[in-house]
């Protein structure tokens, strides 16, 4: 964690306060402190303004001083013809409300209210019916417990999804559960990696004005900068003296520091957790195996059965398990990085990534079945929903950090969770069909394709935007080869050929994942649009068949596990031991965290599309080029990942840079080979390893790479 330096406070001369009153009459109001993210956003926005005003070749600083109703007006509509992804209205309402933020912190005073109200009317009439811009509301999905299970369950028993490391397997699935118990954003538990120059950069300053205090470096220092995420500091384990007699019991008490709004006022909330006999929704027993997989205790606890081992003994009324010193303010969700051996593992230091934990969840709920795309606020609505039922206004508003009470009405259910129908009938409410209806779970489908097809994925090749985005990446190719010899050469060169080469062919590589990223979505979204129709017509040609009897369930996926430390855990996390004596639950609670512990220091292997087929277990004595270096020599591997054959030594190649050897300069490689490994050949830079690798092992396929001075 960063160390905040000690501020000297020093009594100046009377000039320096006189000339520091007259500063401040000049530049009007004391200007807000928004936070990182609010300064990101009117980065952009500032941006924007700069391009409109080059176009009218007019000051930015001076126009915006000046700027009247008329000259807002003009720049959203010249925002529209410049930005045509903009397409919703609530989109143009969001970047006029920004530009009023950088014109309040630029200017000193807020913009006129009245020409506001006539701002609004512009974009609701004139730009609305002119840019037939979309009006409509998406709908917000929430999870309720229902739902929660099935993500859990599908994460535990049928996932076949790779992670780096099995540790972020267990690390989602705490997550998901603390944030089913605390409401919270999810930047409280995960941090978002932000642009220090557009931080620093989102409004126009005078040039006598004094700047804003640099709070952070320009780059990140995973040992010593503050991720500002949770902590095990933040995390305290208990032992609680149990009133009715029987076995003492562990408690968790969880505190959010960093919620939203902490930087002008900090508003702790602490949160306290407990054993559940449902283990799937045990959040002490998958921080317990978290804290033995990273050693955390600083007493000698090295075991489930040394915790539960432990007893309050009269007169304490509780016990604190405590963390070692050097391990309280490591955060307890972490990143996986590449290692100096080429192995993504679980980082020692950094803390996970927003992008990650999206990606992973996302991820989740498209294999689950989630017909909606599941993201950390659908499990924020659903916990707000349940602490609204039982909870007072007041609570309710501590629990979701919200300063005003009508804030939630943002996050509210869409589909009204009242029975209104038995309250007009004056009949007892069917909750259990408004919850089944009400909820993310109800569109759930396992069966929904999670890929295009393969004629959707062979028809992207005619498209007709791609094809003339590669024949002129291509000549651009060929003009460059015929100018600089080749792709290389004119990149070292800085040539303008190469520069537009460049940006052709990541134009070529956007427009082609976009194209994939449609034809999966659109797969998908006719599944669920024809899955109703096709299944109801399908029971109706069923002659055999009454109205209730629609036959035994034909769908019954089966688990396949490549790690038997995993079907263990499987078996154990998702046993019910609700009818189970004391003692054996107890016994079922360490067996099952033992095995999460177990499967924490594993690491899966990613399959094969075609698996390699050996009569030996044998390696061979060097590698090949079509074959990948690193997991050649990687003992931990199974043998079908280290002889897998790529279908040409370029693919090998691609592939070890972006799995392997992504960020090397930051980090160093260690050579994998077992004689360089006893001598620690270390490498930091991309060319020193490449030449090593030809020099030493006669591994040469990095000579045509085009990108080695980018990494």
């Amino acid at each position: 964690m960063a160390i905040a330096k000690k501020f000297l406070r020093t009594q100046h001369s009377p000039e320096y306060y006189r000339s520091k009153r007259t500063r401040l009459a000049k530049h009007g109001a004391v200007r807000k402190r928004h936070a990182d993210t609010t300064k990101v956003n009117m980065h952009g926005v500032k941006l924007k303004w700069t391009r409109h005003c080059d176009h009218l070749s007019v000051s930015g600083i001076d126009h915006l001083e000046n700027a009247s109703k008329e000259d807002i007006m003009t720049f959203l509509e010249w925002m529209l013809d410049s930005y045509r992804r903009i397409r919703k209205r609530s989109t143009v309402h969001a970047y006029k409300r920004i530009l009023f933020q950088v014109y309040r912190k630029s200017v000193g005073v807020d913009f006129n209210a009245q020409a506001n109200e006539e701002i609004n009317d512009y974009i609701n009439g004139y730009l609305t019916i002119r840019y037939k811009l979309d009006t409509s509301i998406n709908e917000k999905p929430v999870m309720d417990v229902d739902d929660v299970y099935l993500v859990q369950h599908h994460h535990w028993v049928h996932d076949t999804s790779v992670f780096p490391d099995e540790r972020q397997r267990i690390q989602l699935a705490l997550l998901i559960l603390l944030q089913a118990y605390t409401a919270t954003r999810p930047r409280v538990f995960a941090y978002k990696k932000l642009n220090k120059k557009a931080i620093n950069d989102h409004y126009f300053s005078s040039e006598n004005e004094e700047p804003e205090p640099e709070e952070y470096a320009n780059e990140w220092d995973p040992e010593k900068d503050d991720f500002k995420t949770i902590t095990y500091g933040d995390v305290k384990l208990l032992l609680l003296k149990n009133p009715e007699g029987g076995r003492d019991l562990p408690a968790m008490e969880v505190t959010l520091r960093f919620t939203k709004g902490w930087e002008r006022r900090e508003n702790p909330k602490t949160f306290i957790f407990y054993e559940v006999d449902d283990l799937l929704f045990d959040a002490i027993l998958h921080l317990l195996a978290l804290a033995l997989l990273d050693q955390a205790f600083e007493a000698n606890i090295q075991t489930v059965q040394d915790f539960y081992k432990i007893k309050v003994l009269p007169p304490r009324r509780s016990l604190e398990f405590d963390w070692r010193k050097d391990i309280r303010d490591k955060p307890i969700f972490r990143q996986a990085v590449s290692t100096d051996d080429g192995i993504v593992r679980t980082s020692d230091t950094e803390a996970l990534r927003y992008h990650t934990y999206l990606y992973y969840l996302q991820r989740l709920g498209l294999v689950t079945g989630f017909l909606q795309i599941l993201n950390p606020y659908c499990i924020r609505r659903g916990s707000g929903e349940g602490v609204e039922a039982v909870a007072t206004q007041a609570q309710l508003q501590q629990v979701m950090c919200h300063i005003n009470a009508a804030t939630y009405q943002a996050y509210i259910n869409q589909r009204i969770q009242c029975d209104t129908v038995a309250a007009f009938l004056g009949r007892p409410s069917n909750k259990a069909l408004l919850k089944a209806a009400g909820h993310m779970s109800r569109y759930v489908d396992p069966r929904a394709p999670t890929n295009a097809t393969h004629h959707d994925l062979e028809s992207i090749k005619t498209d007709p935007t791609l094809v003339k985005l590669i024949e002129l990446r291509d000549s651009l190719s060929q003009e460059v080869r015929r100018e600089s010899g080749s792709i290389r050469e004119a990149e070292m060169q800085g040539t303008k050929l190469h520069h537009m080469y460049r940006t052709v062919e990541n134009k070529v590589r956007s427009t082609r994942a976009y194209l994939r990223k449609l034809a999966k979505a659109t797969t998908r979204q006719d599944f669920c649009n024809t899955i109703s129709t096709v299944e109801i017509n399908s029971q109706l040609k069923d002659e055999a068949s009454s109205f209730l009897d629609l036959g035994p369930d034909t769908w019954n996926p089966q688990p396949s596990y490549n790690l038997k430390e995993r079907r263990l855990l499987a078996e154990l996390i998702c046993a019910d031991a609700c009818n189970l004596d004391d003692e054996t639950k107890l016994k079922h609670r360490i067996y099952t965290t033992n095995a999460m512990i177990l499967l924490g220091r594993e690491r899966e292997t990613r399959r094969m599309k075609s698996e390699v087929k050996t009569e030996t277990d044998e390696l061979p004595q060097s590698c090949d080029t079509n074959q990948c270096f690193i997991c050649f020599w990687d003992e931990r591997a199974p043998m079908s990942q280290r002889l897998n054959k790529f279908c040409s030594p370029y693919r090998a190649r691609d592939h070890m840079i972006s799995r392997h050897l992504k960020g090397l300069g930051e980090r160093a490689v260690m050579c994998p080979e077992p004689r360089c490994r006893e001598k620690k050949a270390t490498f930091h830079e991309l060319q020193t390893f490449q030449a090593h690798l030809a020099r030493v092992h006669n591994y040469n396929n990095f000579n045509r790479y085009k990108g080695l001075g980018k990494m």
